[in-house]
């Protein structure tokens, strides 16, 4: 096992000992004696090298075996020349120095931390109490009264009494400012010591400093202090979360056991007619008696604010856990518990519930323009403002999102809950000023009433969702009562998302295809793909009585992905079977905003393409205006689209915000032009349409004329250079089965 640095100057310190024990007596054993008092004073210098912020500490602490090398040294070198040695000498002075430098350097351990009042009370308390145990055996002895070599004697207990209150204070510190095992050598050292000190002193300082099992004491403070320094300075300590006010049993066992040291003492006296002095008696009865009640205040107070500190932090975790971070509204769970309770109180009371849904109008604009920040800024503000609207009891909560809840408490009458609802619909729509500029919304308000608790809390917030979502489809800004219609609707639409998701299973849906010809030559150019429902019970159903369902879930996502497979695949076919006609011929799918954003439309279209053989430029997808206004990622996904070799056609132009001048900035590839400017018989209609087809000529995209439906309006196209037509007149939208591809496909047989 490698040893690291503290445990090297261990094995160097054992070895030395170990000589020490094995030398003869004379000069070989004084020198392993000085080599273990100079080893310790290196491994402390070391340390002070190794720690630089306690490096002065270190060097302090380092006297304490160097002094005590020097008098090791004068005491051998008198052994050494046969001279004699008198008591006290310079030995003595060294040694006693050494004593009070240690307890210097281990006090200022502790400089750089806050200072442990808890820890520096339990030093002082053990150190009165020892202090006197002390004074009473070393005492006894000298009553008769003290010469000098005795007095010196007695200085080396009471010297190491300061090491030993520094030790304590460095044991009790939290947190602790050395790592553990470096504290319990250096304070093991320091209890060697005092041993050696204790024995020193009683002998009235008589003892014969060169024997050797009574030098092994300080041999081995020294070790343990040159083990401790290096440990120290090489090991992080690790940092004890217990309080340093907490009174832990082996704190208040010596506590008490402090307390009984003034009443044993004078017991002993009184049992042993010691006839001891009352003055130190009184003196240390009187610190006791302020010292302990002063560390049992110092806890009970800790314990009273630390106990306040956590319910602080208990009461501030349940709020984080109950309220969104950004309005520090209730959250979503948390209002749902409130709503909970006030319909438990309604079913038990026969009492009503009324719930306020609020949607902001326009948040995603502001995001989109002026950046999330601002989109925060905008929803705080709206919180606040939605709150001064309401009453006191009320409650507003964040559903998530751009959506709130408000909670009616007492519920009044229709009246008055649609008026609380346009307070907030005036208040949320001023303008908002944000960092990013200038942000305008406004709210869409849906109301659910509940009577005696005859819904669950859940269904009474869909239901003003419900409502909110009806506000919003006719425009925003405006307050909706749910009622039995909107309930009936709900209903309708989930039954329809049902039967949807069965006509996919179950092969319900087809395609028709409606060709699309070039202009001049009449010949076939494309495939536009239509979906059709051929629904069990309603016949023939157009797309316009499922697909905005379809839309408002992630069914059109599956219809997409369905329709982009079965289109490809059908493409495929034709070819097989008609190469000459069908080879260049392409096929045009339309896409909507949700599948568009989705992030695996680009694997979906990939793996169409991949399973039906037909490569990129052959499939067209057909966008609106409106997807690339409602979804940000258009842009991104439509530029990937294109770089795998896919054209994108922008559908029904004209009718949408999209000027002529963007169509330069656009990811698309071709123009369709809406039927309505092609019916439309006014001469400024017509001088519209050769506008359109000349910006996007200008621009490098392809145009189609939607709704052809005569031979003139076809004739009128050519002459402007249209170069491609869709309509009845070339040809209805038709099952695959019912198209001829044999000899190619032409607007007679359409």
């Amino acid at each position: 096992m490698r040893l690291d640095a503290a445990g090297r100057y261990l094995l160097v310190a054992a070895v030395l000992l170990g000589c020490y024990w094995l030398a003869p007596a004379g000069a070989p054993r004084a020198a392993f004696q000085v080599a273990i008092s100079v080893s310790s004073m290196l491994a402390v210098l070391a340390a002070a090298a190794w720690d630089r912020p306690r490096r002065l500490t270190w060097l302090i602490f380092a006297t304490a075996p160097g002094l005590s090398a020097v008098g090791d040294g004068f005491m051998a070198w008198h052994q050494l020349r046969g001279l004699p040695v008198d008591y006290p000498n310079l030995a003595d002075a060294c040694w006693l120095t050494g004593n009070l430098t240690a307890a210097t350097g281990l006090a200022l351990l502790q400089r750089g931390k806050r200072v442990d009042a808890a820890g520096l009370l339990d030093s002082a308390v053990v150190t009165v109490g020892g202090a006197l145990v002390l004074w009473v055996a070393l005492f006894t002895p000298f009553q008769g009264g003290l010469d000098l070599a005795e007095t010196v004697g007695l200085l080396y207990p009471l010297t190491t009494i300061t090491m030993l209150a520094a030790a304590i204070w460095l044991v009790t510190s939290v947190p602790a400012p050395l790592e553990g095992r470096a504290t319990a050598a250096l304070t093991a050292g320091v209890l060697l010591g005092l041993v050696g000190n204790v024995i020193y002193g009683a002998s009235g300082g008589t003892l014969d400093p060169q024997h050797r099992w009574f030098e092994t004491f300080y041999l081995l403070m020294y070790a343990g202090w040159g083990f401790g320094a290096v440990r120290a300075a090489t090991v992080a300590a690790r940092q004890d979360m217990t309080p340093s006010w907490a009174i832990s049993p082996v704190r208040l066992v010596t506590m008490y056991a402090s307390l009984l040291v003034v009443p044993g003492v004078l017991f002993l006296d009184h049992a042993r007619d010691l006839r001891l002095p009352l003055l130190p008696i009184a003196v240390v009865s009187t610190l006791l008696s302020f010292l302990v009640p002063a560390r049992l205040w110092l806890s009970t107070r800790q314990l009273r604010v630390s106990t306040r500190q956590r319910d602080a932090y208990r009461d501030d975790l349940e709020h984080q856990a109950a309220h969104d971070p950004l309005t520090d509204l209730p959250n979503r769970a948390y209002i749902r518990e409130l709503l909970g309770a006030l319909m438990h109180r309604a079913r038990r009371g026969g009492e009503e519930v009324a719930v306020l849904f609020v949607d902001l109008d326009f948040f995603k604009r502001v995001n989109d323009r002026l950046g999330h920040a601002a989109g925060d800024e905008v929803l705080q503000t709206a919180a606040r403002r939605i709150r001064g609207a309401l009453r006191q009891g009320d409650i507003v909560g964040r559903q998530g999102g751009d959506e709130f809840v408000v909670l009616i408490d007492p519920v009044p009458g229709p009246a008055e809950l649609v008026e609380i609802a346009e307070r907030i619909l005036d208040t949320v729509g001023a303008p908002i000023m944000t960092a990013g500029g200038r942000a305008v919304i406004s709210a869409s308000v849906g109301i659910a009433l509940a009577r005696d608790g005859q819904i669950d809390a859940e269904q009474l917030l869909q239901d003003a969702d419900l409502a909110a979502y009806r506000a919003k489809s006719h425009g925003g800004g405006r307050v909706e009562m749910f009622d039995d219609a909107l309930r009936t609707g709900l209903q309708a639409r989930a039954r329809l998302e049902d039967e949807i998701r069965h006509g996919l299973a179950t092969g319900e849906f087809e395609l028709h295809y409606q060709p699309v010809f070039e202009v001049a030559g009449g010949r076939l150019h494309s495939y536009e793909a239509l979906i059709r429902w051929h629904h069990p019970e309603r016949g023939l159903v157009p797309p316009d009585q499922f697909i905005p369902t379809a839309e408002e879930s992630l069914l059109i996502c599956e219809i997409g992905r369905w329709v982009l497979a079965e289109a490809t695949r059908q493409l495929a076919v034709w070819t097989r079977q008609d190469p000459a006609g069908h080879g260049g011929v392409t096929m045009a799918v339309n896409i909507s905003a949700r599948h568009l954003a989705s992030r695996t439309l680009l694997e979906e279209v990939g793996r169409a393409l991949a399973d039906s053989g037909i490569p990129p430029a052959r499939l067209t997808l057909e966008i609106t205006e409106t997807v690339l206004l409602d979804e940000p990622a258009a842009d991104t996904h439509l530029s990937d689209l294109r770089a795998l070799g896919v054209s994108v056609s922008l559908d029904d132009f004209g009718t949408g915000y999209t000027s002529i001048g963007q169509l330069q900035k656009l990811q698309v590839d071709t123009l369709k032009i809406d039927q309505s400017f092609l019916r439309s018989g006014e001469e400024a209609g017509q001088q519209l349409v050769q506008l359109m087809v000349t910006a996007a000529h200008a621009f490098g995209l392809d145009v189609v004329a939607e709704g052809v439906e005569t031979q003139e309006q076809l004739d009128r196209l050519g002459r402007i250079g249209c170069e491609l037509a869709q309509g009845y007149y070339l040809g209805r939208p038709r099952p695959a089965r019912d198209i001829l591809v044999t000899g190619g496909v032409s607007a007679a047989n359409g």
